[in-house]
Order: structure tokens, then C-alpha cells, then sequence
């Protein structure tokens, strides 16, 4: 292949997923290394050990050594931006400006040169601290779901997160509730529909589909339901236990009692307190987590 060839092929293939950019907030968060060149570098070997610098051009493997540059170029810009978004979410600060710019050399028997790659490059901050007193919980979505299956999380209920830990930033106590309490109403209806279909539950079904059936009747369905024998057998299939569910169960139920605030009628006061939000944010990543591995296993 020719060097202009081998450049098309590597930034074709050059790609910065979604999950890749979670991934790495998750790593940056639990780091003590504040340097971001030494962290990008951590964590590209431990993504993909040693990144080849060079390609042989006519050699039989080139076209794998480009695409192990690729997924090592696509790495590093997905590190840039998890860095990036956790200084617009508050949980690092960053330091002056620094800038990466993709270079790799191409070899043939007749020559070497530099691969044409003036189109990947990224700036980034040289060095990020954690703020002397982070925020708990984070309000960055893909650190705080980390305890929930974020690549298979239904869209809506990661939508539905993302507006509450965005109000929660803010101040905005309530909306924060609401919003958790919307997409946890979310989760249990994509669960209980996965359960009912997996265990061909008619009954389930019908109750999930009515427009005026209660968040709380729904849920006690749901739970009932796992308490059988196949829904006890869906749940150790999925890696969990009824208890779990229960425990999701009895969040929920406190979750929704406060998001009842929005009713004038049941509290007839809009305020809500920083400890009461933080503390339902807290516990969510493990009951939606629940849910979601309940979920996965009847697909």
C-alpha cells in the first residue's frame, strides 16, 4: 500500500466511542497522578499495552499495525474528552494548555516518511487536580452510573439522569428528585416489561401498559412477580437475588414519597434540602444497576 493509502485507512478507522470516554472518567476520578500526559499514558498501556509508532508499509501485517494505531489514537482523544467533560462537570480543574498532534512514520524498502495526519490532533490541559472538596455524589453521568450497566441503559433513563444530576449542580433540589424519580419509573417499566415477556406474564404486561396504573402498584407487581419460582430462577440467571430487588423496592418507594413534593396537596412546599437529593443519588447506580441486570437477562 502506498503512504497515502495507509494514512486514509488510520484515520478511517479512527473513532471516539461513547464507552471508551466513560471508561476513562472512571479512570481519571480514582488517580492521584495529576499530570495528563503521565495518565493518558497509563492508560493506554492499560487498555492495550505498546503502541506501535511505525508502520511497514509493504509489510504482510500493515493493515493490523494500522488499526492498533487507530484504536490507540482513538483511546487517547477519548481520554482527552472524558478530561474535558469532567472540567465542565467541576470534578477536576485544570491547568494550562497542552497540545497532542497524532504523528506516526511509514517504512518500504525504498524509503520512510511521516504519515499524513494533520487532521488528529486535540488540546487538552496539561495537568487536572481534584477539587479540594469534590461533590458527592458526582454529578457527572458516566462516573455516577458507574455502578449501573451504562452501555445498555435504556437512552431515556440515562437522559433522565443526566437533567437531574444537571439540577442537582445547580442547586435545584426538587427538579433533582423529579427527574431521578422519572428515570427510575423508566427502569422499572423497561425491566418489568422485559420480565414479563421473558416469563410469557400476560397479567404484568396488561398492568404495565395502563397509562393510570400507580409507580408503586407497578413496582410491587414487579417484585411479586420475581418472587416465583421462574422469576427466582430469571434472578439467579442474571447474577442476582430477590433481596436486591426489594432493596430497589424500598429506595423506590422513598424516592417516590419525595418526589410527591411536586403535589401541592401531599406537602404543599416546593423546598427540598441538599442531604435529601444527594442521599437518593447516592444509592441509585446500585438499585438501577439491580434493575438493569434483571433486564439483561431476559433479553
Amino acid at each position: 500500500m502506498s503512504p497515502d493509502e495507509a494514512s486514509e485507512r488510520l484515520l478511517s478507522r479512527s473513532i471516539v466511542a461513547r464507552e471508551d470516554i466513560a471508561r476513562a472518567k472512571g479512570f481519571i476520578v480514582a488517580a492521584t497522578e495529576t499530570s495528563t500526559d503521565a495518565l493518558t499514558e497509563q492508560w493506554l498501556r492499560a487498555e492495550m499495552g505498546a503502541v506501535p509508532t511505525h508502520v511497514d508499509i509493504q509489510a504482510a501485517g500493515a493493515d493490523d499495525t494500522l488499526t492498533l494505531l487507530a484504536r490507540a489514537y482513538s483511546l487517547r482523544l477519548g481520554f482527552y474528552q472524558a478530561v474535558w467533560e469532567l472540567v465542565a462537570a467541576c470534578e477536576v480543574l485544570p491547568g494550562a494548555p497542552a497540545n497532542w498532534q497524532a504523528s506516526a512514520t511509514w517504512r518500504d524498502p525504498h524509503g520512510a516518511g511521516g504519515l499524513q495526519l494533520g487532521s488528529v490532533n486535540c488540546l487538552f490541559p496539561a495537568a487536572i487536580r481534584r477539587p479540594p472538596l469534590a461533590p458527592a455524589p458526582s454529578t457527572d453521568p458516566d462516573v455516577f452510573l458507574q455502578g449501573a450497566d451504562c452501555v445498555s441503559l435504556h437512552q431515556g433513563v440515562h437522559e433522565a439522569i443526566t437533567q437531574s444530576l444537571a439540577c442537582f449542580r445547580r442547586g435545584l433540589y426538587l427538579p433533582a428528585i423529579v427527574m431521578l424519580a422519572a428515570g427510575t419509573e423508566a427502569e422499572w417499566s423497561e425491566c418489568g416489561t422485559a420480565v414479563a415477556t421473558k416469563l410469557g406474564n400476560n397479567k404484568l404486561q396488561t398492568l404495565l401498559g395502563d397509562p393510570f396504573a400507580s409507580l408503586s402498584r407497578k413496582v410491587t407487581e414487579i417484585r411479586r412477580t420475581l418472587e416465583g419460582s421462574t422469576g427466582k430462577d430469571l434472578l439467579k440467571a442474571a447474577g442476582t437475588n430477590l433481596a436486591r430487588v426489594t432493596d430497589a423496592e424500598v429506595w423506590t418507594t422513598t424516592l417516590r414519597e419525595r418526589r410527591n413534593a411536586v403535589h401541592w396537596g401531599k406537602a404543599q412546599s416546593f423546598i427540598a434540602q441538599h442531604s435529601d437529593a444527594a442521599s437518593l443519588l447516592l444509592a441509585a447506580p446500585l438499585h438501577l444497576g439491580t434493575l438493569e441486570t434483571v433486564r439483561g437477562a431476559c433479553v
